[in-house]
This record gives structure tokens, C-alpha cells and sequence, in this order.
């Protein structure tokens, strides 16, 4: 059985891989826990779930250099070989036309492992996540590059919190662009912004390129913008956890 963890800024993604099937959960990543606290969550959801074999495989990506070594710690106690961490001097099967390829998120290179392998070279990831990311895939696995702007949360957080009087709203799908109260204004401008910000990075990127791109949407918040959007090809939810998959298997 491979454990794959994905430790992100507003949650802490798990997936369990057992044979050819696949259980997911996740668990909020503030405010962080010890590490028995961590594993015991790991192994009441295995308990839950009837997944009796033992964990001999963890695969762990972060960007909260604070949560890392207490969830490597934790994954420590559950498996009998020492859990494996992202980072871009790992074989992944890309290679890295970029500067300072050592600064990357690790989610993010995780998603392009998985895009590449699921619809090949010209690739592009959008991940809606606390940070919405587009990662760029280039011919021949070369991870070239991307952009990052603000995600859906915290965009809604700094209106909330950086004015005086506009509320803070439940994100949810706005029923038109045309906001008729302040609430719906702040989701019209937060979806449909966000949206169009992606589209306009996207055509900009191929303009840049001189060629087209696949694009595939994941992330928490991929329900919410992805059908705003005119160039989102495939959804794919589980894109990370099955890039620390992939990645796994080429260095075990």
C-alpha cells in the first residue's frame, strides 16, 4: 500500500492507494498537530475503511515547511521504509527549463507529472487551490514555467478583512456577472475574475509559445471556477495524489 500526502496552505490531501483502488480525505492544515495526533487520524481512516494491509510506502509533497517534519514524522510511524519527499532532484521524467527550479511547490511539480502522463507534451495544469497556479508543460516533459495569482479564498479573505464595509460572503457559484446585491458583486468579481484571469494567462502563454495546450482544472476550488472558464479541457481532482503516484514509482 503507497500513502501519498499532499500538504497544502488550507489542507492536508491523503490518498491511500490499495491495489488498483484509490481512497481519498483531507483535514484542515491549520492549526497543525502533533505527530501521534496525525497518525492516529491516519489509521482510524484506515480502520474505517477496512484496509487492513500494512503501509510499506509513503510519499510526501509540501509547501508548509512547518507541517513537513511533523507529518514526516508521523508517516514514520506507520511505515516500515523511510517516506520519500518532492523536490525537482527527484527522477520525475520532466526536465526543468526554468530558473531556480528548486523554489517550485511541490504540489505543482506533482501536477505536471501527472498531466504529462495523462495527455503528453503542451500541457498546461490550473489549480484553484489557497493560490491559483497554472503550470506549463512543454514538448518532451520540459516543465517550462506558469504564473500564480491569488486564489478564491484569499481574494474573499483581503475584501473582508481589508475594508470596512463589504461581508464576508459563502463562496459559491454567482447567479449572474451582473451582481444585483454587494454579496453578489463580490462573487461575480471573485469567479468571474478569476476565470477570465485564467483564460487571458492561457492564451497569453500560447501566444508566448507560438503553439496550443491542453489545459486540465484541480484543486479545492476547481467546482466552483473551472466551469467559468472557456479553456479547461479535462477536471481532474485527484491530479496531485496521483502525481506523488507516479513520481513514487519512478524512484522506488
Amino acid at each position: 500500500m503507497l500513502i501519498a500526502i499532499d500538504i497544502g496552505n488550507s489542507s492536508i490531501n491523503i490518498g491511500f492507494f490499495v491495489n488498483r483502488d484509490l481512497f481519498t480525505f483531507k483535514i484542515d492544515t491549520y492549526p497543525v498537530k502533533a505527530a501521534e495526533e496525525y497518525s492516529g487520524i491516519f489509521e482510524g481512516f484506515l480502520s474505517e475503511k477496512g484496509i487492513e494491509k500494512p503501509v510499506d510506502r509513503v510519499i510526501i509533497s509540501s509547501v508548509v515547511p512547518a507541517h513537513t517534519g511533523i507529518i514526516l514524522n508521523a508517516a514514520r510511524s506507520l511505515s516500515s521504509r523511510e517516506p520519500l519527499m518532492v523536490g525537482p532532484e527527484l527522477d520525475t521524467g520532466l526536465s526543468f527549463d526554468i530558473k531556480r527550479p528548486w523554489e517550485i511547490g511541490a504540489d505543482r511539480i506533482a501536477n505536471a507529472v501527472a498531466a504529462y502522463s495523462l495527455f503528453g507534451a503542451r500541457v498546461l495544469v490550473v489549480d484553484f487551490g489557497t493560490a491559483t497556479t497554472i503550470t506549463a508543460v512543454g514538448d518532451n516533459g520540459r516543465y517550462i514555467g506558469g504564473a500564480i495569482l491569488p486564489g478564491i479564498g484569499l481574494m474573499k479573505e483581503a475584501l473582508f478583512r481589508g475594508t470596512a464595509k463589504l461581508p464576508d460572503v459563502t463562496l459559491a457559484v454567482p447567479k449572474s456577472a451582473l451582481g444585483k446585491d454587494t454579496g453578489g458583486c463580490i462573487l461575480s468579481g471573485l469567479i468571474y475574475g478569476t476565470a477570465g484571469a485564467v483564460d487571458r494567462i492561457i492564451s497569453e502563454i500560447e501566444r508566448e509559445e507560438g503553439c496550443s495546450f491542453k489545459v486540465v482544472a484541480t484543486g479545492g476550488y476547481f467546482s466552483i471556477a473551472a466551469p467559468f472558464t472557456k479553456r479547461v479541457d479535462s477536471i481532474e481532482p485527484n491530479l496531485t495524489i496521483q502525481g506523488l503516484r507516479l513520481i513514487y514509482e519512478r524512484n522506488a
